[in-house]
């Protein structure tokens, strides 16, 4: 295998440009989102279980980092986890796979809670217009949390569908198969 392209995004952009930019596609999402689903649902909205509320925000995070291993479970015994604050508060899980993972199976797990948690909480709103603003504001978190895997599932998308993705501390590698030059 060859390294085809290597990419360390925190670097690249920096944690405080990912940050600011997951700040506005988040109160974008629940701009919009709480727009249309208030102008569909249009009943009065409600403060309590606001200490629910403030427990399912602590959760998403974990949750999150929870649905991106299914697709790879099968590498768990490759899978390093540390843990770490950044700015001093802002608690950050890292899970590192020290074994290639095939393109394709990796886009899956960079997607799936984006697709996963984000309409299991705008259903809620639906079910439960009352509280829409919980949910909406839930999705919209959610959302911001996703963008480092926007961000790279657009890097990944370009590469050849034949690499793998090889994860090591400072951010990917893509990895291809060396072409093997045979002697007559």
């Amino acid at each position: 295998m060859k390294c085809w392209r290597t990419f360390d995004f925190e670097r690249r952009y920096g944690f405080n440009k990912i940050i600011i930019f997951s700040f506005i596609l988040m109160m974008m999402f629940f701009s919009f989102s709480f727009a249309f689903m208030q102008s569909l649902y249009a009943e009065t909205l409600y403060s309590s279980y606001f200490e629910l509320f403030l427990i399912l925000l602590l959760a998403i995070y974990p949750l999150h980092k929870l649905v991106h291993m299914l697709p790879i479970l099968r590498y768990l015994p490759h899978m390093t986890f540390k843990y770490s604050l950044k700015l001093g508060c802002l608690p950050v899980i890292f899970i590192t796979i020290k074994k290639p993972v095939p393109k394709n199976r990796f886009m899956l797990s960079l997607v799936l809670p984006f697709f996963i948690i984000n309409p299991v909480l705008l259903l809620s709103g639906v079910l439960f217009p009352h509280y829409l603003h919980y949910f909406t504001m839930l999705s919209a978190f959610h959302t911001g949390i996703c963008v480092m895997d926007f961000i790279y599932l657009k890097a990944l998308v370009t590469s050849p569908k034949s690499s793998v993705i090889e994860e090591h501390d400072r951010g990917y590698e893509i990895l291809i198969p060396q072409e093997i030059k045979q002697t007559v």
